[in-house]
C-alpha cells in the first residue's frame, strides 16, 4: 500500500509539473526512478542498501532518513559545458526547503550517487525550495558548488566498471565497501573552523589514512565483523567503516617508525597540519601498534575517537609485495589472491599519464584487482574519494570508485597477511582439529586433506573436523588453505606433519617454514628490493625464536619417551632446513647425549 501511494504521489507530481515547470521526459523518468528506489530501499529491497548494509548500519540509517523524508523534489538538470552532465533529485524536507539530491544518468534512468546525510539523519546540501524549483540549471545554484563536474576527464586512472575488462580478478566484498570521501564540504568547514577549496584533490590531503581505513574495512568484513560508524572530520557527512580521521590521529601520535624515513610533509590546505606522508607508517600502526582505547583528535583535543572493540582488524605486521615501482601484475593477482586487498601508492605522472616518474610515491589508493583494459594488462584499485560507478563526472565530493591504471604508475604496494590457526586436541584415539583466525573466531578452509600415516583420509572442508587414528601413536599430515588467509612463510598453503604419541603431540613444519622464508630474505635479491630492514621479517626473526624456545620446551618434556624423539629425529634429519636450524642443532644434542647416557 505504501509502495502504491508513493508511487501514484510521483505520476501526480510529474503531471504536475509538466505543463507549469515543462519537465523533460528524462527528468519524469529521474524522479520515477528515485520515487522506485526510495519504495524498495523502505521495503527492504534495494540491492545498493542491501550490500552496503551487510555490514553497516547504512540501510538502517537510509531508512531513518527516508522514512522522514519519504516525498522526492523537484528533478532538475546539471549542465556542464553546454550540456546535461546529471540530474539531481532532492528529497522535500519541508515546504520551505529541499536536500539530500540523488544524481541520475541523463536519461533518467540509472542513480549514479546515493544521497549523503548527516549524524542527525538529516541530508546534507540543503537548498531553499523556492530558489531550486525556480532555478533553470541546477549548475546556477552554489550550494551544489561541490557537485559542479570540474572537466569531462578523469584526474588519475580510467574509472571502469567490470563489463570494460577482461581476464578480470576482483577481491571479494567491494561492493560492501562502505564509500568515503577525502574531499571537504564548504557547508561544514564554515561552521567548523576549517578551510575549503573547490576542485579535484584542491584541499584536503589525506589519501593515506582513508586508503588506510578502507584496507581495515576489507579485512574486518573479511573476517565477518560489522563496521561502525563516524561523522566525517571534514565534511560532516554520515559515513561508515573506520574512521580515517582516528587513524590519522594514531598516526600524528605514533611518530617514530622503523620502517619509514619521512614522517609528514607540507601543509593540508583545509586544516593547516602537516600532512603525513607514509603509507609504511600507516601500515606499522594497522598492523603492528599496541592500539589505545580511545585517543584525541591532534587539532581539536576536545574530540576523541574510541578505538573499535576488535581494533583495526589485522593480524600480523605488514609485509611489501613490491616496492620502488618494481610492481609486476602476475605477482600483484597473486597476492591479492593469497593476502586481500592491498595497500598502495601511485607515482607522479607527466604528458598525460604517459611518462611514470618511479623516484617516489604521491597519492594512496587500494588495489583491489588486475584485468585487461582493450587488451593492455592494468592494475585495478578503489579511490580515496571513489563513492560511485565508471559514469559519474568528478566534481569537488565524489568520483568513481574503481579505476584502471598501468602497473608502471604504482611505486609501492603492502600487504596485510592473515592466519588460519589449527588447534589440535586428542580424545580416545581421534584428532580433533579446529581452525580460527587470530581474534579467535571459527573459520572454515576452503580445501583441506588428511593423510593418517602415509593414508589418505576422506574429510570435508569445516571449521572442526575429527580425524581418526586408530592408535596411540601417529602422523598426521594435514594440508588446508582459503582465499586471502595465507602468510608468506606459507605462501602455497598451509602445511602441518603432527607427531602424536601417548597424547603428545610434536609439530615442525611451522617452524619449518619460519626458517626457509628468514633464509630467503636474508638474500641480496630480497634485501635490494625492499632494504635492510622489514616488518615482516622483523616478525619472522621473532617468530622464530618464540616457536623453538616453544618446541624446546616440548622436547625437555619427552626426554624419556625414547620413541617419539627418535621421530623427532628422523623428522629432522630428512629436511636440510631443519638440520641446519637452532633447532636442529638442539635435538642433534639431545640425541648425542640419549646415546651416551645409555
Amino acid at each position: 500500500m505504501r509502495k502504491l501511494m508513493l508511487i501514484a504521489l510521483v505520476l501526480c507530481f510529474t503531471i504536475s509539473l509538466c505543463p507549469g515547470m515543462a519537465a523533460t521526459e528524462a527528468e519524469n523518468t529521474a524522479l520515477q526512478t528515485v520515487a522506485k528506489e526510495i519504495s524498495a530501499a523502505l521495503a527492504g529491497r534495494s540491492e545498493y542498501a542491501e550490500n552496503l548494509g551487510r555490514y553497516t548500519d547504512f540501510n538502517t540509517d537510509l531508512k531513518k532518513v527516508l522514512q522522514k523524508y519519504s516525498q522526492p523534489g523537484m528533478p532538475k538538470t546539471l549542465n556542464f559545458s553546454g550540456k546535461p552532465a546529471k540530474i539531481l533529485v532532492p528529497l522535500n524536507l519541508d515546504d520551505k526547503l529541499v536536500g539530500g539530491f540523488f544524481q541520475l544518468s541523463t536519461d533518467g534512468r540509472k542513480i549514479l550517487s546515493y544521497l549523503p546525510w548527516n549524524k542527525d539523519m538529516r541530508p546534507l546540501f540543503v537548498i531553499e525550495r523556492s530558489k531550486w524549483e525556480n532555478a533553470g540549471d541546477a549548475a546556477q545554484l552554489p550550494e551544489l558548488a561541490e557537485l559542479m563536474p570540474i572537466t569531462e576527464n578523469h584526474s588519475a586512472g580510467v574509472p571502469v566498471e567490470k563489463s570494460d575488462l577482461t581476464d578480470l580478478f576482483l577481491i571479494d566484498y567491494i561492493d560492501m565497501l562502505p564509500g568515503k570521501t577525502q574531499e571537504e564540504l564548504a557547508a561544514y568547514t564554515s561552521t567548523v573552523g576549517l578551510n575549503a577549496h573547490l576542485g579535484r584533490r584542491t584541499g584536503s590531503s589525506k589519501c593515506l589514512g582513508y586508503s588506510a581505513s578502507l584496507a581495515s574495512d576489507w579485512w574486518n568484513i573479511a573476517m565477518g565483523n560489522k563496521l561502525g560508524s563516524y561523522d566525517s572530520f571534514i565534511n560532516g557527512a554520515r559515513e561508515y567503516g573506520v574512521n580515517p580521521r582516528l587513524v590519522e590521529s594514531l598516526y600524528f601520535q605514533n611518530t617514530k617508525c622503523p620502517y619509514s624515513f619521512i614522517k609528514e610533509t607540507g601543509k593540508d590546505r583545509v586544516t593547516g597540519e602537516k600532512v603525513p606522508y607514509s603509507p609504511k607508517h600507516y601500515a606499522w600502526i594497522l598492523s603492528s601498534i599496541k592500539l589505545p582505547e580511545q585517543i584525541n583528535d591532534p587539532l581539536k583535543r576536545q574530540i576523541s575517537y574510541r578505538l573499535p572493540a576488535n581494533g583495526l582488524g589485522m593480524d600480523l605486521p605488514f609485509d611489501n609485495s613490491f616496492n620502488k615501482s618494481n610492481g609486476k601484475v602476475e605477482k600483484i593477482r597473486s597476492d591479492l589472491q593469497k593476502y586481500g586487498i592491498m595497500y598502495a601508492q601511485h607515482t607522479s605522472r607527466l604528458f598525460k599519464d604517459k611518462v611514470s616518474l618511479t623516484l617516489q610515491g604521491v597519492h594512496s589508493v587500494n588495489i583491489v584487482g588486475t584485468a585487461k583494459l582493450k587488451g593492455e594488462p592494468v592494475v585495478i584499485y578503489y579511490e580515496t574519494f571513489g563513492k560511485n560507478g565508471r559514469d559519474y563526472m568528478e566534481d569537488s565530493f565524489y568520483g568513481p570508485s574503481l579505476r584502471a591504471f598501468p602497473v608502471k604508475f604504482f611505486y609501492q604496494g603492502i600487504i596485510f597477511p592473515h592466519r588460519i590457526i589449527p588447534q589440535v586436541s586428542l580424545r580416545n584415539n581421534t584428532a580433533v582439529v579446529t581452525f580460527k583466525t587470530h581474534e579467535g573466531k571459527a573459520i572454515t578452509p576452503e580445501n583441506i586433506s588428511v593423510k593418517v600415516d602415509g593414508k589418505a583420509v576422506d574429510v570435508k572442508p569445516a571449521d572442526k573436523i575429527r580425524i581418526a587414528l586408530n592408535r596411540s601413536d601417529a602422523t598426521v599430515e594435514l594440508k588446508f588453505s582459503r582465499k586471502y588467509f595465507y602468510t608468506p612463510e606459507e605462501a602455497d598453503g598451509y602445511q602441518r606433519r603432527f607427531l602424536i604419541s601417548n597424547n603428545r603431540i610434536i609439530e615442525l613444519s611451522r617452524y619449518e617454514a619460519i626458517v626457509k622464508a628468514l633464509a630467503e630474505r636474508n638474500s641480496g635479491l630480497f634485501k635490494k628490493l625492499f632494504g635492510k630492514s622489514d616488518s615482516y621479517s622483523d616478525y619472522l626473526k621473532a617468530a622464530e625464536e618464540k616457536t623453538r624456545e616453544g618446541l624446546k620446551s616440548q622436547l625437555a618434556s619427552i626426554r624419556n619417551d625414547s620413541a617419539l624423539l627418535a621421530r623427532v629425529a628422523s623428522e629432522i634429519k630428512r629436511s636440510e632446513i631443519l638440520k641446519k636450524s637452532e633447532l636442529g642443532k638442539i635435538v642433534a644434542d639431545m640425541i648425542k647425549f640419549e646415546q651416551i647416557s645409555r
